[in-house]
């Protein structure tokens, strides 16, 4: 029988999930959680008001996963997905698992070499795809890269390469596909971004791809009752594996749109009863900068999962009245640490401790251990077969360097408290190097982000007129709030190390940024080095940073 606890002001029960890594297939997984929850809705798809229960989820997975079984597309094959959110999408998806075929989700920003790279270094023998994107896809495939067959959702051309994809979801068998399974086969191909180098597709198996939703609805405390809201794209590790398979693991059920917005965000929460979400940080500070109303406590959202955690946590935690949670983690190597509602508040802006089945060890340049609280690299190693990603795809070197003296490395810095908590100090890569200090962008962001009239604040090392690095920031204001470049200079020296201070500072009215909100600062820096004699200096305006 569930167990009922309360955790804050809102009542929750606990469901009885478990599941051992060996019945780590989505066919298991959803065979079992239909037999529990058979007619509860599953999805519900707000553009169109269209729900699913769990059943019809299962039996239109079904249905698709035998039409691609007679179609050729077999346990091995990698299939590249270029879909908008829908349900569509996560039966696709599910039907590729039960088939024991690879699913390869591309952003959909995408297009041209960058798009043809992901295909090609795939080894995508399908395409899948909303038919807006059918164009970008015929541009980049020509008589050296031949496809099997196009799966197309809405209005498609007729060729006797496309299948009509809604068709495919819903006629023939719906029996279970006649497919062996086992929670080591790869069932996705999740890319990096390509920061520092050409994007990489980590390796998931079954039990890695449905760990990341299980270690959350296990660590988080998920239950039957939680509705979870997703607003980041389903090709994200984020929606798909964290938030879609925590529904599934713990039988909560989805709520989704297709895409953040700021204005609809808390009307969906409200109108839906949604009880847990997952943002990033750029869109929590989207929801704080908005102006305070009555009804910023009127919801049922009793979790929020927040990464990084912004310095005003614990102010949006009681604004809105639900507890802000984070975590560490990665499509390189899963959900590694949690800082869940259980954990002391004073520790709130940690990343947490490492989760079931995760070792967490600091390391300086020569891989060994640092002393307590000394900043070094993040690693981590997995003590459960399977349950990580397992290498890059066809990268045996990066895979190699990346797990080098048996540590998973991160390339993120970071240090470890009196009481194991990972503290994120900043990306190697943006890291800042000046006047022989190294100068975390994280921090430096965050300080700025405290000024009452800055809304957003993006970090990044400019190359200026001498042989180092100097710290460039482009701010976004408040709507309705003035500030100038020399009071945010200001406001840093008072609250931050000298050589912290920005010599150049930008403001804007927006960000460039990725379908998952994450801002590009490779684009700012470009922008700014190539106009920086327009650009605001301290240097030129005659400001002294003292030590």
């Amino acid at each position: 029988m569930a167990a009922l606890i309360l955790q804050g002001s809102k009542l929750m029960r606990i469901s009885d999930f478990f599941f051992v890594t060996d019945d780590l297939t989505t066919q298991k997984v959803m065979r079992r959680q239909v037999q529990r929850y058979s007619d509860k809705i599953f999805l519900t798809y707000l553009p169109d008001g269209r729900t699913f229960t769990y059943l019809e989820i299962d039996t239109l997975s079904n249905k698709l996963a035998n039409n691609l079984l007679t179609l050729g597309v077999i346990k091995g094959t990698h299939v590249g997905l270029m879909m908008d959110n829908s349900p569509e999408h996560v039966i696709l998806t599910f039907a590729l698992a039960k088939l024991g075929a690879v699913s390869v989700p591309i952003n959909t920003a995408c297009r041209g070499q960058l798009l043809r790279y992901y295909l090609e270094q795939s080894d995508s023998e399908w395409i899948a795809a909303d038919n807006i994107y059918l164009n970008r896809i015929d541009e980049v495939l020509d008589c050296d890269y031949s496809i099997r067959g196009r799966l197309v959702f809405g209005p498609m051309p007729l060729d006797f390469k496309s299948f009509d994809l809604n068709e495919l979801i819903t006629t023939g068998s719906s029996e279970a596909p006649p497919v062996e399974e086992h929670c080591s086969d790869t069932a996705c191909l999740a890319y990096t971004s390509g920061t520092t180098g050409p994007s990489k597709g980590n390796i998931l198996s079954q039990a890695a791809s449905l760990s990341f939703g299980l270690s959350n609805a296990e660590h988080h405390g998920y239950t039957e009752d939680d509705v979870i809201y997703i607003c980041l794209p389903l090709f994200h590790v984020n929606a798909m594996q964290s938030a879609t398979h925590s529904a599934l693991v713990c039988g909560g059920s989805i709520v989704m749109s297709k895409r953040f917005s700021t204005s609809h965000f808390w009307t969906d929460l409200r109108d839906n009863k949604v009880t847990i979400t997952n943002l990033l940080g750029s869109m929590v500070n989207f929801l704080w900068t908005q102006p305070p109303s009555p009804s910023d406590r009127d919801h049922c959202l009793r979790m929020v999962s927040v990464v990084p955690t912004p310095l005003f946590a614990k102010e949006f935690a009681e604004r809105f009245d639900l507890a802000v949670t984070s975590s560490f983690g990665m499509s390189d190597f899963g959900m590694c640490t949690v800082f869940s509602y259980k954990d002391p508040q004073e520790k709130l802006g940690s990343a947490g401790r490492p989760r079931t089945f995760y070792e967490l060890q600091i390391v300086d340049d020569n891989d060994f251990k640092t002393p307590v609280g000394v900043v070094g690299e993040i690693t981590f190693r997995c003590n459960e077969p399977w349950r990580a990603p397992s290498g890059y795809y066809k990268m045996p070197e990066e895979t190699l360097a990346s797990h080098r003296n048996q540590w998973f490395h991160t390339g993120d810095r970071g240090y470890i408290d009196a009481d194991g908590y990972l503290f994120f100090v900043d990306r190697k890569k943006d890291a800042i190097r000046r006047r022989g200090e190294n100068i975390s962008a994280f921090e430096v962001e965050n300080i700025i982000c405290l000024h009452p009239a800055v809304a957003e604040a993006a970090v990044y090392p400019v190359n200026a007129d001498t042989s180092e690095e100097e710290v460039g920031v482009s701010v976004r204001l408040r709507e309705g709030v003035g500030a100038t470049e020399s009071d945010i200079v200001q406001f840093c020296m008072a609250n931050m190390a000298y050589y912290m201070v920005p010599r150049y500072i930008n403001f804007r009215n927006e960000f460039p940024r990725t379908l998952n909100q994450k801002i590009q600062k490779h684009k700012l820096k470009q922008e700014i080095e190539a106009t920086l004699s327009e650009i605001w200096d301290r240097d030129r305006a005659g400001i002294v940073v003292r030590r």
